[in-house]
């Protein structure tokens, strides 16, 4: 899995990295990032967008076969009714669960990217040699247990002890300069980025804002949509489940941002924020109604069309037959 992980680090961190260097503000440059990665997940949104407005206009044609078959319970009325369901579903090229599930993944995706980028800033951010790195960490080693361990996040250790650091040979005065200067920049509204909620008791309690503000943009994000779903579809409204997917986000975020650094809840929280933000946009722009009701002429004319066809074709077949029998 470790492989997974550096390969998802590396776009995420040079892409960090590059807008660091623009704008030599580590939180800027992350929430640059969190926009342009929201703009190239909007295509997805949209198509999850109609998708739901077709599951609406689907609603009646599903509530019409279920009524076909309603007082029917033999287990071969019950068989007829999911498959002519689900040759609906596929005569329509309908599939929700996929458009549902496809945002959830990509988030992850996301996260996993920066996580790496955020957990090896020396390589990404400043951009130091991997030669220079491990000098680094064999110096990291050298101090005292009670002040510094080696653990699963060294260049992040570096950075926190690094004036306490024997500089090694390796390193440049330049070098060392970066390294300052992107210190001075990794911090937020007081907060190292580097900093773990669940780990560091010294500033615990301002930490865990981090993680409560996290779960509680997701939870407005969470409540918006299943109040607009059960305005839309109010049979999927009432399902349970539905709620237990909704809260689902929420959850995710908070856990995330309190064993995570604070980076990483810095993006949730912004993500979450834009995630809100271009939900009420789509409802504005792509109104499930607005979109139902042209669905729903599309089909009007396709269907139209087909038997304009089918028409004419009998007449051809007709006219054809006539003139044969002459």
């Amino acid at each position: 899995m470790q492989w997974i992980y550096n390969i998802l680090a590396y776009p995420f961190g040079w892409a960090l990295g590059g807008l660091y260097e623009l704008t030599h503000n580590y939180l800027v440059s992350l929430i640059i990032l969190t926009v342009i990665l929201r703009l190239l997940l909007l295509p997805s949104s949209i198509k999850q967008q109609k998708s739901s407005a077709n599951q609406m206009r689907l609603t009646a044609k599903v509530n019409k076969i279920k009524k076909k078959y309603a007082g029917q319970n033999t287990r071969e009325a019950q068989q007829k009714q999911q498959q002519e369901i689900q040759e609906l579903y596929s005569r329509e090229g309908f599939g929700g669960l996929g458009a549902g599930c496809a945002p959830m993944v990509l988030q992850l995706v996301v996260m996993t990217g920066l996580y790496g980028a955020i957990y090896q800033p020396l390589q990404f951010m400043i951009r130091l040699s991997s030669e220079k790195i491990t000098a680094l960490t064999e110096a990291l080693k050298a101090l005292p247990s009670e002040i510094a361990n080696v653990n699963a996040r060294p260049q992040l250790d570096i950075l926190r002890h690094f004036d306490k650091l024997t500089m090694p040979a390796v390193m440049t005065q330049a070098d060392i300069d970066a390294v300052h200067k992107f210190k001075s920049s990794f911090t937020a509204f007081g907060l190292n980025l580097d900093s773990i909620p669940s780990q560091d008791k010294d500033t615990l309690m301002i930490l865990w804002l981090i993680p409560i503000l996290a779960a509680a943009t997701a939870l407005l994000s969470a409540v918006y949509t299943f109040l607009r779903q059960r305005k839309t579809n109010p049979e999927m409204g009432k399902n349970p489940a539905m709620g237990c997917m909704l809260l689902l986000s929420p959850i995710m975020s908070g856990v995330f941002s309190y064993i995570l650094p604070v980076g990483i809840g810095f993006y949730w929280i912004f993500s979450n924020i834009l995630s809100f933000v271009q939900m009420i946009a789509m409802n504005v722009f792509y109104k499930p109604a607005s979109l139902v009701a042209s669905q729903m002429i599309d089909e009007t004319v396709q269907r139209r069309a087909r038997e304009k066809s089918i028409k004419e074709t009998k007449a051809l077949v007709d006219a054809h037959q006539a003139q044969t029998k002459k």
